[in-house]
C-alpha cells in the first residue's frame, strides 16, 4: 500500500498592504498618502527561537504572514489586519522579510514607526 500525502497551505487571510508616499504640495507643505492594496496570505506562528533573538535585538515580532508569491509584496512598510477576537482592523510595522523560492514571509510587530 502506497500512502499519498499532501500538504494544503491556507491563504485564508485578508490583509491590508499600505503604502506611504510622500509629496509637496503647492503650498510646499510635504504632504503623505496612503494607499491600501488587499491581498491573501497564510497567518504563521512566530517560532520560539525567533521570538528570542529577535527580543535580543530589541525587536518584539508579534504575527508573520506569507504569501504564495512574493510579487504580491512590494516593499510596504505597514499592514492592515483584523485577528479572529478583535473587534477591528490593527496596525502592524513590517520588521523583515524572507524569500523561499516564489514564496515570502513577513514578520511585524504591532504599532507604528
Amino acid at each position: 500500500m502506497r500512502w499519498l500525502f499532501v500538504v494544503i497551505t491556507m491563504y485564508d487571510q485578508v490583509i491590508k498592504l499600505i503604502k506611504s508616499e510622500k509629496a509637496i504640495d503647492e503650498y510646499g507643505d510635504t504632504v503623505v498618502s496612503q494607499t491600501e492594496r488587499t491581498v491573501f496570505a497564510e497567518l504563521k506562528s512566530i517560532g520560539q527561537s525567533e521570538f528570542y533573538q529577535a527580543q535580543a535585538l530589541g525587536l518584539k515580532p508579534e504575527i508573520k504572514f506569507k504569501f504564495s508569491d512574493y510579487l504580491d509584496y512590494q516593499n510596504e512598510k505597514h499592514i492592515k489586519y483584523q485577528g479572529f477576537n478583535e473587534a477591528e482592523e490593527q496596525i502592524y510595522s513590517v520588521i523583515r522579510t524572507f524569500r523561499d523560492g516564489n514564496e515570502l514571509e513577513i514578520v511585524c510587530k504591532r504599532g507604528v514607526e
